[in-house]
């Protein structure tokens, strides 16, 4: 009992749990975004978007005019990363994911869940 309950601890309050957290909390901000425009705002391009963010890396799959399933006139191909294309929370949550990666060495002990002994 004891023993499934520290493996909990540890999963739940990991820094993976807290990137799933993130992922799917910017999935329900951008679920709008989803649903017009699938080939773009889809669910790897935004777990691409956030582990770079985590990891402070600045890689980004982009946004593409063309991938558009309805096209618009007003589309135009800019020179900013996906996440440009976000709504203001979304942008907000993953600024506080940098944050997160910046710090990371600063709680949970450095990610105890990762460690295998």
């Amino acid at each position: 009992m004891a023993m499934s309950k520290r493996i909990m601890d540890n999963i739940l309050f990991s820094q993976l749990g807290y990137l799933v957290i993130f992922v799917i909390t910017i999935c329900i901000t951008e679920r709008r975004s989803m649903v017009e425009d699938p080939l773009n705002f889809n669910v790897l391009n935004i777990v691409v978007e956030v582990i770079s963010a985590y990891g402070n890396v600045g890689f980004s799959t982009g946004y593409s005019c063309e991938l558009r399933l309805h096209p618009q006139g007003s589309c135009t191909d800019k020179y900013y990363g996906f996440a440009g294309k976000w709504s203001n929370q979304g942008k907000a949550i993953l600024i506080v994911v940098m944050f997160y990666g910046r710090l990371k060495t600063f709680n949970m002990h450095g990610g105890k869940a990762w460690k295998i002994a």
